[in-house]
């Protein structure tokens, strides 16, 4: 899709992140909603159960063998009668209840009367037929019944977990006025259930009341939060890793493309070279003239050995990525392998008119590991400051000790690195553009990185100070050797 472009990514996957959050939170509110209706139900049934259950127990002793009485007294349609009968408000209306229970039979008369003419009025009252008891013992039974309606309601509660502040109110079943408990107002409480009658005596009516079910409903839906939760990290962490990923692979094509053409032209001078040479050595018929041509033969071999030491760190580099290199360690003193390295490249720092100079230390350490890869690793940072810093300027390489580890630090005066770009001189075919966003030298972009390979196959690190107009410290960090 050649349209969907690096720079449609970025927007695309922000747009699909805020669809994401917008699709969960309206599927986490139709959940609250849903489970809010749940938790109202719940408790309005908890109430409306336990007053049934009061209500029968407050009639039903003497008779709880009865099936009949069960029947009637425990049935959803008592309970819908019963409260149909209680919440009946109508003006002008009067309503009478009676019961009576005896060994033979039970009686329940429910009578109400009102006024056909509208002219005429009358206060709404209700009644209840009290089988003689006096109002004293009326009172008594109802708080007893009250109570255990109170305590069957916190039980019930408890047993589905609904742990939540709540507290009742009591109302006079005559007249509606508040009895007990603190004047109830619109959105002050989360719960307020409907009022019900917890004995057959019509004193009172009970009434649950919940401050907040908020947290109980966030409570309840806590794995489907945390899960919604979850999905939205793991989405934006995989956005994220996508995008990373493209632009770390959208880099490493560029920079292979670079490592393409500064190779071509790598390989290109010493081939052009040895083909003038050859060229020469044949036109001009050379082969009269010894002198002549023995220095185009050099000037060849040399070529050839150039040649052969890029592609020799290009196969190196690819064993190494795919895991094949395998290390002869031995014991190494690196103050010999550096004054040897140093010592090879007496041409180049002469022909820089540059100086390079080892700063010891008063005797020798060692290391284990492999010399040859070790060595490499040293010449490719003595190579990359003799190409990057100017003419006539001094390159120190120093070794210390501290902690049982050995430092060598490469020193020069070069340009010097900016720090955003410290870690990522190691990567693979990394190479920094000046400001024109080309590359002032010409090179692989593997070196530093095999630098970095190497001394991790050692167990040791690469460090780097570096400040624009300062020159780099390129510093390789390894253990040392340590006899049991």
């Amino acid at each position: 899709m050649k349209w969907l472009t690096s720079r449609y990514v970025f927007p695309l996957a922000v747009i699909t992140l805020i669809i994401s959050l917008f699709l969960q939170c309206a599927w986490i509110r139709q959940l609250y909603l849903a489970q809010k209706k749940s938790v109202t139900t719940a408790l309005e049934s908890i109430v409306s159960d336990a007053s049934r259950r009061i209500t029968y127990q407050s009639i039903a002793k003497g008779h709880e063998k009865s099936l009949r009485f069960q029947q009637f007294f425990l049935s959803p349609e008592w309970l819908a009668l019963r409260q149909a009968f209680d919440d009946l408000k109508v003006d002008n209306l009067r309503s009478r209840f009676h019961y009576g229970i005896t060994n033979d039979s039970s009686v329940v008369e429910m009578k109400m009367s009102f006024l056909n003419d509208p002219k005429k009025k009358i206060s709404h009252s209700s009644t209840a037929v009290t089988d003689g008891k006096s109002q004293r013992e009326v009172s008594v039974q109802d708080q007893r019944d009250l109570k255990v309606m109170d305590s069957l309601v916190n039980h019930r509660l408890d047993l589905l977990g609904l742990h939540i502040n709540r507290s009742y109110a009591l109302y006079d079943y005559s007249d509606g006025k508040l009895v007990k408990g603190k004047t109830i107002s619109n959105g002050t409480s989360a719960f307020v259930s409907g009022k019900y009658t917890y004995n057959l005596k019509f004193q009172n009516r009970y009434q649950l009341v919940v401050p907040t079910i908020t947290w109980l409903i966030i409570y309840q839906m806590k794995y489907y939060l945390i899960s919604s939760f979850i999905m939205l990290v793991l989405t934006a962490a995989a956005f994220y890793l996508l995008i990373r990923l493209m632009k770390n692979q959208q880099l490493y094509a560029q920079a292979r493309m670079s490592f393409t053409s500064n190779m071509t032209h790598e390989l290109q001078t010493p081939i052009s070279t040895i083909a003038v040479a050859l060229e020469s050595i044949s036109k001009y018929h050379l082969i009269d003239e010894p002198e002549k041509l023995q220095n185009y033969i050099n000037i060849s071999c040399h070529e050839l050995q150039r040649l052969q030491v890029m592609i020799e760190k290009v196969l190196k580099q690819e064993q190494m990525d795919i895991g094949k290199t395998k290390l002869q360690f031995s014991l190494i003193d690196i103050q010999s392998v550096l004054k040897q390295i140093m010592l090879s490249m007496d041409i180049q720092v002469r022909e820089k008119n540059m100086e390079l100079v080892l700063v010891p230390i008063d005797e020798p350490y060692f290391i284990k590991g492999d010399a040859m890869h070790i060595a490499n690793a040293c010449y490719n940072l003595i190579d990359n400051a003799l190409k990057y810093s100017p003419a006539q300027s001094r390159i120190e390489v120093s070794c210390s000790v501290a902690d049982l580890e050995l430092t060598i630090s490469f020193k020069d005066n070069g340009p010097g690195i900016k720090e955003i770009y410290h870690q990522q001189v190691f990567e693979r075919f990394f190479r920094i553009f000046n400001q024109d966003n080309i590359h002032n030298v010409k090179g692989s972009g593997l070196g530093l990185h095999y630098v970095k390979q190497v001394v991790s196959l050692h167990g040791g690190r690469v460090a780097l100070q570096s400040k624009i107009g300062k020159g780099s410290n390129f510093m390789i960090i390894l253990p040392l050797y340590e006899e049991n």
